[in-house]
């Protein structure tokens, strides 16, 4: 089965009407809105700061059942120094689903068969409080107005000196041009993530050879004669993965799930290999399996601080997941 390639776009009049968006960024789409993940769920071990969202990716699956709708949340530290201690440390990821007959979506359509289901939110679903600086559960209030929510008290300070202390007494709901714009700073940019099969590899030709052009996004120039150079300056893993990215320069994730069937591996960035200490499902006991990755070109749209030597950066992330989806025993499963 091909691997699916994941590109950034921006957002559109399209996207705000999606109710399983797949993106980058901004604040969570809930699966099931009346549940919103807690702040101490996703608490840096570092910082003790809540984590704010990456990505969310829509993987819905026809086995089981309880999986027809699935997401999948990514969320990670925003401080950049806390990312020496390792991904564990300040990067969690969640997995949220409802079965096809649920309270919170009903299907339209799809009578005949060139009609498409399309879903929306049933009437009369009340959606969860959320902080107004992150999306995560708004289990707080401002102690002087109570008309603002949030997760912590570290984002009630947060929107407190971004300028909510000039509108607390005065017009608790409202936020000024530069208080929005401060708000946002705390999270990731948002952009939508679309998808495509990852075209099968074409033979190479002399031609293709003879090239010594890089692409923009390329470390180094990937050749024939470029590869056999650097065998001693690079390990193999990293020139195929490098070789495999420059067919498609732009992509921000590969996922290569797929039940029952052969997949392609996932690209590593290292000789070093695939990590071996993955931990069994905490619900069923299952041995995760590698479901997607995010590559290192995802950096180029969290509107991060170039010139910061403690910068966010990766090589890729890795995601493994429960193979069977199995049914939650909570509204948000760890993965």
């Amino acid at each position: 089965m091909p691997t699916t390639l994941g590109y950034a776009e921006p957002v559109d009049a399209e996207f705000a009407q999606d109710p399983f968006p797949s993106k980058i960024g901004g604040k969570p789409r809930w699966l099931d809105p009346r549940h919103a993940l807690a702040a101490e769920r996703v608490a840096c071990d570092e910082c003790g700061k809540p984590m704010v969202l990456l990505m969310q990716l829509s993987a819905p699956e026809d086995d089981p059942p309880s999986a027809f709708h699935r997401m999948l949340y990514v969320f990670i530290c925003r401080t950049g120094s806390c990312h020496t201690s390792g991904a564990s440390r300040c990067m969690r990821v969640f997995r949220s689903q409802l079965p096809e007959d649920n309270a919170v979506y009903t299907a339209k359509g799809g009578e005949g068969d060139d009609c498409d289901i399309e879903w929306e939110k049933t009437a009369g679903v009340e959606a969860a409080a959320e902080c107004v600086v992150c999306g995560l559960q708004g289990n707080k209030t401002c102690s002087t107005c109570h008309g603002r929510r949030y997760c912590s008290r570290a984002h009630q300070v947060a929107d407190w000196d971004a300028g909510h202390k000039t509108q607390c007494s005065i017009m608790p709901h409202a936020e000024s041009a530069d208080h929005m714009r401060r708000l946002r700073r705390m999270i990731f940019p948002e952009h939508v993530i679309v998808s495509e099969e990852e075209a099968e590899e074409q033979p190479e030709t002399d031609s293709d050879s003879d090239s010594e052009e890089a692409e923009p996004n390329s470390v180094v120039p990937v050749t024939s004669e470029r590869v056999e150079d650097s065998e001693t300056e690079v390990d193999a893993a990293f020139m195929e993965f490098q070789r495999r990215i420059q067919r498609d320069p732009d992509q921000v994730l590969r996922y290569a799930r797929a039940p029952d069937a052969e997949t392609e591996p996932m690209l590593l960035v290292s000789d070093s290999g695939a990590p071996t200490d993955i931990p069994a499902c905490e619900a069923c006991g299952a041995q995760r399996e590698f479901e997607f990755q995010v590559m290192p070109q995802m950096l180029n749209y969290l509107d991060l601080d170039s010139t910061d030597p403690h910068s966010i950066d990766w090589g890729t992330l890795l995601v493994f997941s429960c193979p069977y989806s199995c049914e939650p025993t909570d509204t948000f499963m760890p993965e």
